[in-house]
């Protein structure tokens, strides 16, 4: 029984060190981080592909309305990619969970709060390790965030 164990246990950690790859994207988004109408605002994203199904980084999103707030979302994130449930030709789907803090900055002040939201999206592959990311969120403090990411993943 103890071998057995053992043996499962390789067999489990085998897969989550089979590394494949480190990506990074930047990107543009509208989204909801602003009192009345939508927000506008950039992207930056950074991962480690840790196999075909899931990957673990860091985002960025700043935003602003253009006239009184600005917005700074540092998070990390788990991504599930619906690679082997769902097989596509050029591309696949995934959803992501995103964790961190929200900073408001107006009328002079900084206004911190917690970040948690949810990402349905699509990476798309273009060329080599070059790929697009349509991507729509929902989530707390912003109610949504529709955006548009070009990336690069480097293989290991």
């Amino acid at each position: 029984m103890r071998k057995l164990r053992i043996l499962l246990l390789l067999f489990a950690t085998g897969n989550l060190y089979a590394q494949s790859g480190i990506f990074t994207g930047l990107g543009v988004e509208a989204n909801a981080n602003t009192r009345e109408g939508a927000a506008l605002g950039g992207i930056l994203t950074i991962g480690w592909d840790i196999n075909d199904m899931f990957a673990v980084g860091v985002k960025t999103v700043l935003s602003s309305n253009m006239d009184t707030v600005v917005t700074l979302e540092p998070a990390g994130f788990f991504r599930y990619y619906f690679s082997r449930i769902l097989p596509l030709p050029l591309g696949v789907l995934f959803a992501q969970a995103e964790l961190g803090a929200s900073l408001f900055f107006e009328s002079g002040g900084t206004h911190p709060t917690f970040y948690t939201g949810l990402i349905a999206g699509w990476r798309f592959n273009v060329w080599e390790g070059l790929y697009l990311e349509p991507t729509f969120r929902a989530g707390y403090p912003f109610a949504w965030g529709l955006g548009l990411s070009l990336g690069y993943r480097f293989d290991l």
